[in-house]
């Protein structure tokens, strides 16, 4: 069905209506769509329209018909690395699909895309697991009829912080550090010491090539240092969001062996999420990654005592992480999927 009267304009940050329309719908679409998945924080959705990080160029526009906001769109295009990528973020309101209004927005994308010199759009959506709670798929057919392939997939679990009590997580703590003689934690919130921010730095760039991912996934190599570092440190910082890492250092060389980090943004309260987690090839096999994860929850549990859920994301065949997540009380939730379409 076409829409005439419909404009998609770009989210002017100073214009109330045209914000508070779009949280509106925004939080209509996550709460019927994935039931009982933490809404879209109105406060950090504010401090997202004035700040990103320098890596990154980003582009918001919502649809709107008769002064309402009936969908939106957000562009991330990595401006150092990755220049072909534009990742998408696409909501209809559920009381106004199958209006042609996510069709609109779609074409849209794909013909800015192109001005941008953007080959590849990869976006993202949500496929339910047997035995678990059941979303609405009605982003992936959309996907799908559009030409866009799915190209990865992860399994989102949830870890409900009550489950597995601090006596367990103790032994589990305990037992890796008899494998991990020769190494020592270093912790942070917020700003990363500057003795470790260059093995930190590398270790952030390894993330876009050693977790395992789809053939034809077109993520490339990233190039990370300590400025980019310091960006979204202060990025993040600016937008009011808490973050808090773990690394392990390995004594005798000094090397920065493996990283964990967790994230809060303003506004939620009872949630966190899990940011990137690895540990350098050659010392594996320490149970490091174990130490990371608890050591770090542990972090979090000092700062947050509120928080209850942490939300985090594994390949399937990431058999390794997988099992210290359900070690830790993480539980499967949803398998998301990534779709991607080169124009």
């Amino acid at each position: 069905m076409s829409n005439p009267d419909l404009r998609i304009v770009p989210i002017d940050p100073l214009n109330r209506d045209l914000v508070n329309g779009w949280i509106r719908a925004q939080r209509a679409a996550v709460e019927h769509d994935q039931p009982g998945e933490p809404l879209p924080s109105p406060a950090f959705q504010r401090l997202r329209l004035l700040l990103w990080p320098d890596s990154l160029d980003v582009e918001r526009y919502v649809a709107v018909q008769d002064g309402e906001v009936l969908g939106s769109i957000q562009y991330s295009m990595p401006n150092q690395d990755n220049q072909h990528l534009l990742e998408l973020e696409l909501d209809v309101r559920p009381d106004r699909r199958r209006e042609g209004i996510g069709t609109a927005l779609i074409e849209f994308t794909e013909q800015r895309a192109a001005e941008l010199g953007r080959d590849t759009i990869l976006a993202f959506a949500v496929d339910s697991l047997d035995g678990g709670p059941q979303f609405d798929h009605a982003g992936q057919h959309f996907a799908k009829a559009r030409g866009y392939k799915t190209v990865d997939q992860e399994i989102h679990r949830r870890n409900d912080l009550t489950v597995v009590g601090d006596d367990e997580l103790g032994k589990l703590y305990a037992d890796a550090w008899r494998k991990a003689a020769g190494y020592e934690l270093v912790q942070w919130t917020d700003r990363c010491p500057d003795e470790v921010i260059d093995g930190y730095a590398a270790l952030n760039e390894r993330m876009y090539t050693d977790p395992p991912m789809g053939e034809e996934l077109d993520i490339r190599p990233a190039v990370y240092d300590a400025a980019r570092i310091r960006n979204l440190e202060w990025t993040t910082a600016e937008r009011g969001q808490a973050r808090f890492i773990t690394a392990v250092v390995h004594v005798e060389s000094g090397e920065v062996a493996g990283m964990s980090g967790l994230g809060t943004v303003p506004g939620e309260e009872l949630h966190a999420w899990q940011e990137d987690t690895i540990v350098e090839e050659k010392h594996r096999g320490h149970r490091l990654g174990v130490i990371l994860k608890i050591a770090n929850q542990r972090l979090l549990r000092r700062y947050r005592p509120q928080i209850r859920y942490i939300h985090t994301w594994n390949a399937e065949v990431n058999d390794h992480m997988i099992a210290i997540n359900e070690a830790m009380g993480y539980r499967a939730l949803c398998r998301d999927l990534d779709v991607q379409k080169k124009l």
